[in-house]
């Protein structure tokens, strides 16, 4: 029950003004409020203008008279319980009072405590009927869908979510049973399953693959809740219904976009890991678990990442954890790793923050396993090189090291880009292979008509040709179509090689793509080439959801490493598809390349229409491992590579710009002269 207000607000509709006043004044001293009207007129004026709880009615009142009061509140306000009063009994006058829905009919002068019994009755049913209406109210209008069924399933009753979820309205399902949504997908286990547990008198949780009105086909959760009499006899079924099609949906998303992570992930050779604010590990590749020694066991039981650090170094960890997390630069990267079985092994950690709705939740990182380093340096210290060798060395095995990073990275684009890659593929490789196959038919069609000139030929030289035979070689000819087939192999061919052009110019392109040079040969290259291979290699990531636009300027060749350029041109496309991609939206977008040169460099930039890179981390973006991304969802190794290419590498720049409203644009330029 709803707690009801302090007073009670009673209107007296009494002809009589001595037992309006007596009336109302017994009702103020029971402690409620009490108004008093002599005709129907204010009676109804009362009604509109005041929040009336009980309503007094004499029958006999002037004006409108009770029995046209009482059909008005009945039609008006049927929450308002209605005493009638009377000064002569009469039985008609009574069965019709109740007939047209009072409550109460009393004789005057009413006896005082028959009067308190009353009021504090009809105030308590007063509320009954405003709890009753509200309760009505918000379940038509619930959200959440709701149907009541009889013991036997028959609906009585939907609301309107039920009808707006599967499309059939109230007087479609009144009085059938809920096997109208069944979509045929779920067994007849299932439902004996559903009916055992409710009809027992238990609650029964569970989803529903059903079929709406117009045939289509949703997911719902449901709630289903036996009603009990006092008999405790089963009397109806109530049902509670969520449509949850988008969320398994956006689940079946979610588990393949985090399968495909996965996959990617664990083909890079070094250890990748991400930890929350406590320090536990949330996620590894397949080289964590095989490098530190753990089994997926043991990581579903719980792995905290300063087990594997040895003890001795373990506060050293914790220290630069801190750093991190408040954006303090340090340089000691290098540990000493502990295993499972207690072998100890030199590893660098790089990490970089979690943020998550402009909040750190956590720590992502590399782990690079440096013992073949360590023993190199070994080496090296036996053999007392100088400082400058050792020095070199050094330097070498880390850019080595670097070097690798940049491969992987181009490898897990690959990967990423070979299904696209291979459907390019397909597509004119199956077009050509259908051509071969209408070009076997007509050469089998020439060879039968091949046939049947040699058949006349042969007549001919032997004097024997008939006009029969003549006749039959030129219906021959038009049952074959002669003529046609020779138009149609031409473009057969026609459209053959340009298959095969295609198919030339992606494998071309993949070759461009994959050639290397040493790491730091400088040839002589066309930026422009090197935009159309990336653009021809990254097509089935930007085809479906945005819309190329290139203005290419001649250019100039310039001296550099155009397989380092190529990966920068590729992760620059890439990331501007999957930009756009993310907004959802339904028509394409836009990506627009520029290329154009001045007197010491030349420049290309890519701008895209999605939804930009926020103000407060565009000059984190470069940073390695960086990325406001969903876990699963990228390395943050992209970018970084990128700038290290094209600015410590090419000597270039590299820059990001995202006007209001208007996307993301990365520019890059490159000097015409070696440095």
């Amino acid at each position: 029950m709803f707690p009801s207000r302090k007073k009670a607000t009673l209107l007296v509709v009494e002809s009589s003004p001595l037992l309006s006043t007596s009336t109302a004044r017994f009702i103020r001293q029971q402690g409620y409020d009490a108004v008093t009207a002599d005709n129907g007129e204010s009676c109804m004026e009362f009604l509109k203008s005041l929040k009336i709880d009980v309503l007094f009615l004499d029958i006999d009142i002037p004006g409108k008279n009770g029995r046209e009061i009482l059909a008005y509140v009945h039609d008006h306000f049927p929450d308002l319980p209605v005493i009638m009063t009377t000064l002569v009994k009469s039985e008609s006058d009574e069965t019709d009072s109740f007939t047209a829905g009072a409550f109460d009919y009393l004789l005057k002068p009413i006896n005082r405590i028959r009067l308190d019994m009353t009021i504090k009755k009809a105030i308590t049913e007063s509320q009954r009927r405003q709890e009753a209406s509200l309760f009505s109210v918000v379940i038509t209008n619930s959200p959440i869908a709701i149907a009541i069924t009889d013991r036997e399933g028959n609906f009585e009753y939907v609301n309107n979510a039920f009808c707006r979820t599967t499309g059939y309205s109230m007087a479609d399902v009144i009085g059938k049973k809920p096997s109208i949504l069944k979509s045929g997908e779920q067994s007849d286990s299932f439902y004996k399953e559903l009916w055992d547990t409710i009809t027992s008198g238990r609650n029964w949780q569970g989803e529903f693959h059903n079929k709406k009105k117009n045939g289509e086909l949703y997911w719902e959760n449901s709630v289903i809740v036996p009603i009990i009499d006092p008999t405790w006899a089963i009397s109806h079924y109530v049902s509670i219904k969520q449509d949850v099609s988008l969320r398994k949906k956006e689940l079946e998303a979610f588990s393949e976009s985090e399968r495909r992570f996965q996959e990617l992930a664990d083909l890079l050779p070094q250890t990748i890991f991400e930890v929350d604010l406590q320090g536990w590990i949330t996620y590894t590749n397949r080289e964590g678990f095989e490098t530190f020694g753990y089994t997926q066991e043991d990581f579903q039981k719980g792995v905290h990442s300063m087990s594997l650090f040895v003890p001795e170094e373990r506060g050293r960890v914790m220290l630069n954890m801190e750093r991190r997390m408040k954006d303090i630069p340090f340089a000691d990267h290098e540990y000493t790793g502990l295993k499972k079985d207690g072998t100890t092994f030199p590893i660098l950690v790089y990490t970089a923050k979690i943020i998550r709705n402009g909040k750190p939740v956590g720590v992502r990182g590399i782990v690079l396993d440096i013992t073949a380093r360590k023993q190199t340096e070994e080496k090296l210290q036996q053999l007392n090189q100088t400082l400058e060798e050792r020095i070199e060395e050094r330097t070498k095995k880390l850019e080595t090291t670097h070097q690798q990073m940049i491969l992987h990275e181009k490898l897990a684009s690959i990967g990423m880009l070979a299904a696209g890659i291979a459907h390019e593929l397909n597509n004119p490789i199956n077009f050509v292979k259908i051509n071969f196959t209408t070009l076997k038919e007509s050469v089998s069609d020439f060879q039968e008509m091949l046939k049947e000139y040699r058949s006349v030929i042969r007549s001919f030289e032997a004097g024997e040709c008939s006009a029969v035979e003549l006749q039959r070689m030129h219906q021959m000819e038009a049952e074959l179509y002669i003529d046609t087939l020779f138009g149609d192999i031409t473009e057969i061919f026609t459209e053959s090689q340009r298959g095969f052009e295609r198919i030339t110019a992606i494998i071309a392109s993949m070759r461009n793509f994959s050639f290397s040079h040493a790491i730091d040969e400088r040839v002589l290259f066309d930026i422009n080439h090197g935009v159309r291979d990336a653009l021809t290699i990254a097509r089935n990531e930007y085809r479906n959801c945005a819309e190329i636009e290139t203005l290419l300027e001649e250019l100039p060749l310039v001296p550099c490493n155009p397989e380092q350029i190529n990966q920068v041109f590729l992760n620059l496309i890439v990331n501007s598809a999957h930009a756009i991609a993310s907004a959802k939206r339904s028509v394409p977008g836009k990506i627009t390349i520029h290329t154009w040169c001045d007197t010491t460099d030349v420049y290309c930039s890519v701008a895209d229409d999605g939804p930009g890179i926020p103000q407060e981390v565009q000059n984190r973006i470069f940073d390695p491992f960086f990325t406001t991304k969903e876990p699963g969802k990228g390395t943050g190794l992209g970018l970084s590579i990128s700038y290290d290419i094209i600015v410590n590498k090419h000597a270039g720049t590299l820059s990001v710009e995202c006007p209001a409203g208007k996307g993301t644009v990365f520019t890059l330029s490159l000097p015409l002269k070696a440095v």
